[in-house]
């Protein structure tokens, strides 16, 4: 059998009449703006009764559940992973952590942070080995490459693969959605963004994207959100984490992992 590539891929699309959108990051290498659109693809997506929003087949964009924020960090795990693991603690609530293997740091120097965040309950899952722009690889074993590569050291760490991940920048293409989807991957990005990539120091600049979404008339009857933001800045560990979970909690939110605000139980966040 020939090897599944983009090329390929692409001409079978062709052949189909069928467009292959690129989703790519924006210049300066950040992620780029989204809009609420489409449903999701019943078709082509693992349990699409789970996922009620989204903006694009085959991509998870928010949670399924109103009342419910999914508060995620991307790019570590990082020297202020630790104190953020604190911080949730002492708040008695969970996140999903979008880890690397191979960007910021090393995933082999911070093992028992990645095993104390999944002994405390959080959601580990993967954002790629080296955070490479997915949509730039050209065949299926360049992307999985990045994929079981962090597979195989977040298991050696907590003992089972994620399946939930986050492609780095937001960045696919059809054919990347299709190699993911095919080994088995949930796609899963973001509904909020609360920029803290752009401005790390301004910390009310990226609560402000709480404030403007959680405090809305009936938001929370209506809706839950996922929220984009990174723990290898120092102020979105230490200070802008516990300002959004107060104000969430405040508002009446629950804060959960990505996994609980799809109703997903946590047998499916993992496999062997």
């Amino acid at each position: 059998m020939a090897p599944f590539t983009r090329l390929a891929f692409v001409a079978m699309l062709a052949t189909a009449a069928f467009a292959v959108p690129v989703i790519s990051p924006n210049p300066d290498g950040t992620p780029p703006a989204f809009s609420e659109a489409d449903t999701y693809n019943t078709a082509t997506s693992p349990s699409p009764a789970l996922f009620k929003r989204a903006v694009e087949s085959g991509v998870i964009m928010t949670c399924s559940k109103p009342g419910m924020v999914a508060i995620t960090f991307d790019d570590g795990p990082y020297e202020y992973t630790n104190a953020l693991l604190n911080i949730l603690k002492a708040k008695k609530v969970k996140a999903t952590f979008f880890l690397n293997g191979h960007n910021n740091g090393e995933i082999k120097n911070y093992k028992a942070v990645v095993k104390r965040a999944y002994d405390q309950g959080h959601q580990i899952a993967s954002h790629t080995w080296s955070h490479t722009d997915l949509a730039t690889l050209n065949t299926e074993s360049e992307i999985l490459s990045e994929m079981t590569k962090l597979d195989s050291a977040i298991k050696g760490i907590i003992g089972v693969r994620p399946t939930y991940m986050r492609p780095p920048y937001g960045s696919r293409n059809e054919f990347v959605k299709a190699v993911l989807i095919k080994a088995g991957y949930k796609i899963v990005l973001w509904d909020q963004d609360t920029n803290d990539w752009q401005h790390p120091t301004e910390v009310e600049k990226s609560l402000a994207v709480y404030k403007a979404v959680l405090g809305r008339k009936g938001e929370i009857k209506k809706n839950g959100h996922i929220f984009l933001q990174h723990d290898i800045h120092e102020k979105t560990a230490l200070e802008l984490a516990p300002k959004a979970i107060d104000y969430a909690l405040k508002k009446g939110f629950k804060v959960v992992t990505v996994g609980e605000c799809l109703g997903q139980s946590k047998s499916k966040w993992y496999r062997k």
